[in-house]
């Protein structure tokens, strides 16, 4: 499977892909690409002046994996696109939202598979799919994308106190037009870096590189 990378400044939204709002119907054989992106900002920490502790915003970046794009980043002050339908996912610190539900006024949900992401050929059929506000996770908060060390795509080392994905576990995401992607989260700290070298100073923390693909006809193949 072909892959891309993306590389997602800091400071502007840049555009990814083409926009494919439109389903167009696509040879069965033909293989949708994977796409990388990397260091997505999720609302990362600065220190607090009076404190010296690291503080966010509170705020989410808005991602739209049908166009590969930001719709909103964390850091913008005019909030009104985040009540569209034109994100599909929303990124802030280890929460991730979806466009559905009690998050916004799309068709998202999401299932979390204990499956390698290669292996994830199709998605769910739609009663699988959780959605926020509906769908009660183990620490009882109501999500589609469980939070928490464990329950969803990452563990928490309180030793080290370093984020990191779960091998083996894939995201598949109804998007918020109804169409179908599988995400697999790689990594938390900008740079990507290999959990064991992880430097706080070079590589902070609340930066996402993912991997996902996007099915533009409207079926549940993903490979």
């Amino acid at each position: 499977m072909p892959t891309r990378t993306f590389l997602l400044l800091s400071l502007t939204p840049v555009l990814l892909l083409a926009a494919c709002d439109s389903i167009e119907p696509l040879d069965e054989t033909t293989p949708v690409e994977a796409v990388r992106v990397e260091d997505l900002p999720a609302d990362p920490t600065t220190p607090d002046p009076q404190t010296g502790r690291p503080v966010g915003t509170g705020r989410y970046t808005f991602f739209s994996l049908r166009t590969g794009e930001i719709v909103l980043r964390y850091d913008e002050p005019d909030r009104s696109d985040s009540a569209s339908t034109a994100w599909d996912l929303a990124f802030q610190g280890t929460n991730i939202l979806i466009n559905g539900g009690t998050s916004g006024p799309g068709q998202g949900g999401a299932v979390v598979l204990e499956v390698p992401f290669d292996e994830v050929t199709e998605a769910p059929t739609g009663d699988q799919f959780r959605v926020d506000g509906v769908d009660e996770c183990p620490n009882g908060v109501k999500r589609a994308i469980c939070p928490g060390s464990g329950n969803g795509w990452y563990n928490y080392d309180p030793t080290t106190h370093i984020i990191t994905p779960i091998p083996g576990r894939t995201i598949v995401v109804r998007t918020a037009d109804g169409r179908y992607a599988k995400v697999r989260i790689l990594s938390y700290y900008k740079g990507a870096p290999d959990p064991g070298t992880i430097d706080p100073e070079a590589n902070p923390s609340r930066y996402y590189t993912f991997e996902y693909v996007f099915q533009p006809d409207g079926s549940r193949r993903l490979q």
